[in-house]
């Protein structure tokens, strides 16, 4: 246990952070967290040089580690966005400092989350994930956002209810929760087969996967920037995790099939919203649904399929939580989130406009960026195993939700009167373009991804 503590340090440094938030020390909320947030970066790089942890506390192998870097970098980018955001944010529901203690202890969570060797710690964790963040969603305080976060606790805690019985089910089948154990023997019964189908269905709800998505546009359209985009890049694919994890234990055909149904439904009913979305938040909030679909799907394929919802997770993750910093400067600005009354952008704001119409394109899978890479790598596996024809049935809704979100943007960014006058932009949105910035360089780092992943592949 204690050579492999270092795989311990981005939950210690975001713990550290919300415990010193919390001290009525004047800015040391601030100073800590982004210094836990960067600590926690410096960190979950060094873990992707380090070997694979498997020793009946942890279980960090490449899909750990990568889902490690990607909550680190979106947890600092997060920060750094909340710094003057929540800053000018009025009538909040508590102090700032319970803000930033709330955020370090979500990102925590997540850490945990995805570093267990144990099914059972890994629905705690995920459990710990709704705790910590219902408050964050109703950080600004009105009647609209605490609906949301009640909304949210009651769905996602019923997913949760039925995990743990997956959970239940598995234990009582197998007589283990070690991923480990799992991994190198589990029992062929039904009993066991019903456990893993539940907690896809459990853990599938915290991810948005239809039918038990409807929490997700309700906090993604009310939640403050800064909260949704951490919503969107990091917490949904942690709820995916587990999910990855119950396939490898069990890849049994009824359990893929399962899955793959579900990804496949899940980006035909996102697609179909967003055609009708009048809200730009809750229009990046379907795009976010259609891509766990997608990321489900490769899940459930395996080989490359998983390479490609690996790479989707992290582009997605830097790319979406871009988009939801923009909204937050749009918000800022026009004081409405209607498609209808939002014009002009461009010519307001030209940087933050210019950011969000390639963010739009980043999140919906348009090359060169890496998500549209991911997504070749699942619909090759999906040809490969299923045939050309659902591959068309997926590409289909893939071209609506494209055109539907970007018709959309580029109607915000592009229409209005020429002679709007030009605003100083927010520093704030640097932080969006650096996270845009590096999610078309993750491109470049598909091979160190597949060699990360060469024990599942």
């Amino acid at each position: 246990m204690s050579q492999h503590i270092i795989y311990l340090l981005p939950i210690f440094f975001s713990l550290l952070g919300a415990i010193l938030s919390i001290l009525p020390i004047r800015y040391i909320d601030r100073t800590m967290s982004v210094v836990a947030s960067a600590l926690a970066l410096v960190s979950a790089i060094y873990l992707l040089f380090q070997p694979v942890c498997i020793d009946g506390y942890f279980y960090i192998d490449g899909l750990s580690k990568l889902l490690i870097l990607t909550i680190a970098m979106v947890y600092i980018s997060t920060v750094l966005y909340s710094l003057p955001y929540i800053k000018h944010l009025g009538n909040l529901l508590f102090q700032h400092r319970l803000y930033y203690f709330l955020l370090n202890v979500f990102v925590a969570t997540m850490f945990f989350s995805v570093s267990v060797d144990n099914l059972g710690l890994i629905w705690v964790g995920i459990e710990a994930t709704t705790v910590s963040s219902a408050l964050l969603i109703a950080t600004k305080n009105n009647q609209i956002t605490v609906e949301s976060a009640w909304r949210y606790v009651i769905i996602v805690s019923t997913g949760l209810v039925i995990s743990l019985i997956a959970i239940t089910f598995i234990y009582g089948s197998a007589g283990t929760l070690s991923l480990h154990e799992l991994l190198q023997h589990h029992p062929d019964n039904r009993v066991f087969l019903i456990g893993i189908l539940l907690g896809v269905v459990g853990f599938g709800t915290k991810a948005g996967i239809f039918p038990m998505h409807t929490w997700l546009p309700d906090v993604h359209g009310k939640a403050p920037a800064p909260v949704s985009a951490i919503f969107s890049g990091v917490l949904l694919p942690v709820a995916l995790y587990a999910i990855a994890r119950l396939i490898q234990i069990y890849p049994a055909h009824t359990i893929k099939l399962f899955a793959l149904t579900l990804g496949i439904l899940t980006v035909i009913a996102a697609s179909l919203m967003m055609t009708v979305q009048t809200n730009y938040k809750r229009m990046f909030a379907y795009s976010s649904m259609e891509n766990m679909g997608m990321i489900l799907i490769g899940f459930s394929l395996g080989g490359y399929g998983l390479l490609g919802a690996v790479i989707i997770i992290i582009s997605h993750g830097l790319a979406k939580s871009s988009v939801f910093f923009l909204t937050g400067d749009v918000l800022s600005r026009y004081h409405t989130t209607d498609i209808q009354a939002v014009n002009g952008l461009f010519q307001r704001l030209p940087r933050a406009a210019s950011t969000l119409f390639l963010a739009a394109m980043a999140v919906t899978g348009a090359p060169p960026f890496a998500l549209f890479v991911g997504e070749l790598f699942i619909f090759s596996a999906l040809i490969t195993q299923f045939g050309w024809l659902i591959a068309l049935v997926v590409i289909l809704f893939l071209a609506i939700a494209f055109i539907a979100v970007n018709f959309r943007t580029g109607k915000m960014i592009f229409t209005g009167d020429e002679n709007i006058k030009k605003e100083r932009p927010h520093i704030e949105t640097w932080i969006a373009i650096v996270n845009l910035i590096l999610s078309f360089l993750a491109i470049l780092f598909i091979p160190y991804f597949e060699l990360l992943l060469k024990n599942l592949l």
